[in-house]
């Protein structure tokens, strides 16, 4: 599968740094035979991909559809499909499913949604969730 995860306030806060469990979420989708792929609908994220050691855990940096996303993809010239998608915005979760986290704005607060999410992910591959935790 391919898991995406946006950048700005999903795995970026406000301050600039990391949300907490960034790479252990990574890692875990990796070790389950996945692979991980960043995007923003604002920029080509290679700061994250440069600036924090994940090189080794991102499979493909890209720039995120904002509408008519998957139609987008092609345009976007990504090569493979979303199969889940953790973002901070709904759009792109009901488009391919997935999980929406709060935005990462108050970084003092303890955070584990990057878990949260890649167990909601888990429990989708193995048939135990629904596609996303959007309310039905």
């Amino acid at each position: 599968m391919n898991v995406f995860f946006d950048c700005d306030f999903t795995l970026t806060g406000v301050h600039g740094g990391l949300r907490p469990y960034v790479r252990e979420a990574f890692e875990a989708i990796i070790a389950d035979g996945h692979k991980v792929y960043i995007w923003s609908g604002a920029r080509v994220p290679w700061d994250i991909y440069e600036d924090f050691g994940l090189e080794d855990l991102i499979s493909g940096v890209y720039f995120k559809p904002i509408e008519d996303h998957h139609a987008s993809l092609k345009f976007l010239q990504i090569p493979v499909f979303p199969d889940f998608v953790v973002d901070d915005n709904v759009g792109p979760v009901e488009a391919f499913g997935g999980y929406v986290v709060p935005p990462y704005i108050y970084v003092k607060e303890p955070d584990d949604h990057l878990l949260r999410a890649y167990r909601h992910f888990k429990a989708w591959v193995a048939g135990e969730a629904p596609a996303s935790n959007l309310p039905s």
